[in-house]
Protein backbone atom coordinates (compact mmCIF):
# COMPACT_ATOMS: atom_id res chain seq x y z
CA UNK A 1 0.00 0.00 0.00
CA UNK A 2 2.88 2.32 1.04
CA UNK A 3 4.29 2.28 -2.17
CA UNK A 4 1.82 2.71 -4.25
CA UNK A 5 0.78 5.84 -2.55
CA UNK A 6 4.03 7.32 -2.65
CA UNK A 7 4.03 6.87 -6.26
CA UNK A 8 0.95 8.22 -6.45
CA UNK A 9 2.44 11.23 -4.68
CA UNK A 10 5.43 11.87 -6.50
CA UNK A 11 3.33 12.13 -9.64
CA UNK A 12 1.22 14.58 -7.77
CA UNK A 13 4.37 16.50 -7.06
CA UNK A 14 5.80 16.19 -10.51
CA UNK A 15 2.74 17.75 -12.07
CA UNK A 16 2.05 20.52 -9.46
CA UNK A 17 5.71 21.55 -10.69
CA UNK A 18 5.32 21.32 -14.19
CA UNK A 19 2.66 23.41 -13.84
CA UNK A 20 3.91 26.13 -11.45
CA UNK A 21 6.81 26.12 -14.24
CA UNK A 22 4.37 26.34 -17.29
CA UNK A 23 2.03 29.23 -15.64
CA UNK A 24 5.34 31.28 -14.44
CA UNK A 25 6.63 30.83 -17.79
CA UNK A 26 4.16 32.46 -19.79
CA UNK A 27 1.66 34.55 -17.59
CA UNK A 28 4.30 36.93 -18.20
CA UNK A 29 3.62 37.45 -22.07
CA UNK A 30 1.67 40.06 -23.62
CA UNK A 31 -1.53 39.80 -22.93
CA UNK A 32 -4.51 39.51 -25.98
CA UNK A 33 -7.82 39.38 -26.07
CA UNK A 34 -9.14 35.70 -24.81
CA UNK A 35 -11.94 34.48 -27.09
CA UNK A 36 -11.98 30.79 -26.28
CA UNK A 37 -13.48 31.07 -22.67
CA UNK A 38 -16.49 33.35 -21.37
CA UNK A 39 -20.60 33.05 -21.22
CA UNK A 40 -21.57 30.43 -23.94
CA UNK A 41 -17.88 29.80 -25.34
CA UNK A 42 -18.26 26.30 -25.81
CA UNK A 43 -15.37 23.14 -26.37
CA UNK A 44 -14.77 19.22 -26.41
CA UNK A 45 -12.46 17.62 -24.50
CA UNK A 46 -11.15 13.72 -24.76
CA UNK A 47 -8.33 12.28 -21.66
CA UNK A 48 -7.23 9.21 -21.07
CA UNK A 49 -4.72 8.06 -18.64
CA UNK A 50 -4.40 5.35 -15.16
CA UNK A 51 -5.78 5.22 -11.52
CA UNK A 52 -3.73 4.33 -8.78
CA UNK A 53 -6.05 3.61 -5.74
CA UNK A 54 -5.56 4.32 -2.27
CA UNK A 55 -7.04 4.28 1.26
CA UNK A 56 -9.17 6.39 2.76
CA UNK A 57 -10.20 5.86 6.29
CA UNK A 58 -12.83 8.65 6.83
CA UNK A 59 -14.95 7.15 4.10
CA UNK A 60 -13.74 3.46 3.94
CA UNK A 61 -11.01 0.99 3.69
CA UNK A 62 -10.22 -2.65 1.41
CA UNK A 63 -9.29 -3.67 -1.32
CA UNK A 64 -10.91 -0.70 -3.01
CA UNK A 65 -7.51 1.20 -2.19
CA UNK A 66 -5.85 -1.52 -4.62
CA UNK A 67 -7.34 -0.76 -7.86
CA UNK A 68 -5.23 0.20 -10.99
CA UNK A 69 -7.20 1.11 -13.97
CA UNK A 70 -7.15 2.75 -17.23
CA UNK A 71 -9.77 5.52 -17.39
CA UNK A 72 -11.00 7.81 -20.12
CA UNK A 73 -13.37 10.44 -19.91
CA UNK A 74 -14.74 12.22 -22.89
CA UNK A 75 -16.94 15.55 -22.82
CA UNK A 76 -18.34 18.85 -23.49
CA UNK A 77 -18.37 22.13 -21.97
CA UNK A 78 -20.18 25.14 -22.22
CA UNK A 79 -18.65 28.83 -20.48
CA UNK A 80 -21.16 29.79 -17.90
CA UNK A 81 -19.76 33.13 -16.73
CA UNK A 82 -17.87 36.38 -18.63
CA UNK A 83 -14.33 36.81 -18.06
CA UNK A 84 -13.96 38.91 -14.86
CA UNK A 85 -10.88 40.36 -12.98
CA UNK A 86 -8.96 40.48 -16.38
CA UNK A 87 -6.44 42.63 -15.04
CA UNK A 88 -5.60 39.86 -11.96
CA UNK A 89 -3.75 37.00 -11.73
CA UNK A 90 -6.85 34.68 -10.98
CA UNK A 91 -8.68 36.47 -13.77
CA UNK A 92 -11.15 33.42 -15.59
CA UNK A 93 -14.43 32.21 -16.07
CA UNK A 94 -16.44 29.53 -15.20
CA UNK A 95 -17.58 26.46 -16.91
CA UNK A 96 -20.02 23.72 -17.06
CA UNK A 97 -18.43 20.36 -18.21
CA UNK A 98 -20.71 17.41 -19.17
CA UNK A 99 -18.00 14.08 -19.16
CA UNK A 100 -18.55 10.53 -19.75
CA UNK A 101 -16.78 7.84 -17.62
CA UNK A 102 -14.92 4.83 -19.00
CA UNK A 103 -13.59 2.98 -16.52
CA UNK A 104 -11.47 -0.87 -17.32
CA UNK A 105 -10.02 -1.91 -14.37
CA UNK A 106 -7.11 -4.67 -13.89
CA UNK A 107 -6.08 -4.69 -10.19
CA UNK A 108 -6.27 -6.53 -7.87
CA UNK A 109 -8.98 -7.97 -10.43
CA UNK A 110 -10.51 -7.49 -14.05
CA UNK A 111 -13.71 -5.23 -14.20
CA UNK A 112 -14.95 -2.12 -15.19
CA UNK A 113 -17.49 1.14 -14.86
CA UNK A 114 -19.67 3.21 -16.59
CA UNK A 115 -21.11 6.69 -16.15
CA UNK A 116 -21.14 10.15 -16.44
CA UNK A 117 -20.50 13.49 -14.13
CA UNK A 118 -21.77 17.25 -13.82
CA UNK A 119 -18.49 19.11 -13.11
CA UNK A 120 -17.93 23.43 -12.50
CA UNK A 121 -14.59 24.02 -13.89
CA UNK A 122 -12.73 27.54 -13.36
CA UNK A 123 -10.23 28.41 -15.64
CA UNK A 124 -7.31 30.86 -14.70
CA UNK A 125 -7.01 33.38 -17.85
CA UNK A 126 -3.69 35.25 -17.18
CA UNK A 127 -2.35 33.74 -19.86
CA UNK A 128 -3.80 33.32 -23.61
CA UNK A 129 -1.60 30.33 -24.21
CA UNK A 130 -1.53 28.43 -20.92
CA UNK A 131 -4.97 27.99 -19.08
CA UNK A 132 -5.03 26.22 -15.99
CA UNK A 133 -7.92 25.02 -14.48
CA UNK A 134 -9.63 23.50 -11.08
CA UNK A 135 -13.26 21.53 -11.21
CA UNK A 136 -15.38 20.17 -8.70
CA UNK A 137 -18.56 17.77 -8.94
CA UNK A 138 -20.19 14.48 -8.83
CA UNK A 139 -21.33 11.88 -10.94
CA UNK A 140 -23.11 8.41 -10.82
CA UNK A 141 -23.02 5.33 -12.69
CA UNK A 142 -22.80 1.24 -12.87
CA UNK A 143 -19.78 -0.48 -10.98
CA UNK A 144 -18.75 -4.05 -11.62
CA UNK A 145 -15.31 -4.27 -10.03
CA UNK A 146 -16.27 -7.85 -8.65
CA UNK A 147 -13.93 -6.97 -5.24
CA UNK A 148 -14.68 -7.99 -2.05
CA UNK A 149 -14.97 -4.74 0.23
CA UNK A 150 -17.49 -3.00 -2.59
CA UNK A 151 -20.68 -4.29 -3.90
CA UNK A 152 -21.10 -3.37 -7.37
CA UNK A 153 -24.30 -1.50 -9.03
CA UNK A 154 -25.42 2.09 -8.52
CA UNK A 155 -22.60 4.50 -7.56
CA UNK A 156 -21.87 7.76 -6.79
CA UNK A 157 -18.69 9.53 -7.95
CA UNK A 158 -17.62 12.41 -6.38
CA UNK A 159 -14.70 13.87 -7.97
CA UNK A 160 -12.02 17.30 -8.07
CA UNK A 161 -9.29 18.11 -10.13
CA UNK A 162 -6.45 20.62 -10.69
CA UNK A 163 -5.49 20.56 -14.58
CA UNK A 164 -4.59 22.90 -18.00
CA UNK A 165 -4.49 23.44 -21.03
CA UNK A 166 -1.87 24.42 -23.53
CA UNK A 167 -2.88 25.87 -26.94
CA UNK A 168 -0.98 24.86 -30.12
CA UNK A 169 -3.16 26.42 -32.39
CA UNK A 170 -6.32 29.46 -31.51
CA UNK A 171 -8.50 26.83 -31.63
CA UNK A 172 -6.77 22.95 -30.51
CA UNK A 173 -4.97 22.60 -27.08
CA UNK A 174 -3.28 19.67 -25.44
CA UNK A 175 -4.64 19.03 -21.81
CA UNK A 176 -3.58 17.39 -18.42
CA UNK A 177 -5.02 16.85 -15.52
CA UNK A 178 -4.53 15.26 -11.57
CA UNK A 179 -8.19 14.03 -10.78
CA UNK A 180 -9.39 12.81 -6.92
CA UNK A 181 -11.74 10.15 -7.86
CA UNK A 182 -14.27 8.33 -5.41
CA UNK A 183 -16.86 5.80 -6.04
CA UNK A 184 -19.38 4.60 -3.61
CA UNK A 185 -23.31 4.01 -3.39
CA UNK A 186 -23.50 6.15 -0.50
CA UNK A 187 -24.72 3.00 1.81
CA UNK A 188 -27.30 2.14 -0.38
CA UNK A 189 -26.14 -1.42 -0.51
CA UNK A 190 -23.44 -3.18 1.74
CA UNK A 191 -20.06 -3.51 1.45
CA UNK A 192 -19.73 0.24 0.99
CA UNK A 193 -16.09 0.82 1.54
CA UNK A 194 -15.83 2.88 -1.49
CA UNK A 195 -12.72 3.26 -4.38
CA UNK A 196 -10.55 5.69 -4.43
CA UNK A 197 -8.05 6.87 -6.73
CA UNK A 198 -5.40 9.41 -7.96
CA UNK A 199 -6.02 9.62 -11.66
CA UNK A 200 -3.12 11.32 -14.21
CA UNK A 201 -4.81 12.25 -17.24
CA UNK A 202 -3.68 13.64 -20.69
CA UNK A 203 -5.62 14.38 -23.48
CA UNK A 204 -6.61 17.49 -26.36
CA UNK A 205 -9.52 20.09 -26.47
CA UNK A 206 -11.02 21.53 -29.48
CA UNK A 207 -12.49 25.24 -29.61
CA UNK A 208 -15.93 25.89 -31.33
CA UNK A 209 -15.58 30.02 -33.02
Amino acid sequence: MYSRVSVGLKFVGIWAVLLSLCFYSTVSTAKSEQKNFGYGQQYVFLQSGYGVGFEFDFVGSGDGGDVGYVATFPGFAVGISDIFAEDSWYSGNFDLVLQAELIKNFQPVDGYSVGGAFLFRYNFLASKKFVPYVELGVGFGYLDFNLQDQVDGFVFSPQSSLGAHYFITDDFAINGAWKVHHMSNSGLEQPNNSINANVFLLGVSYFFK
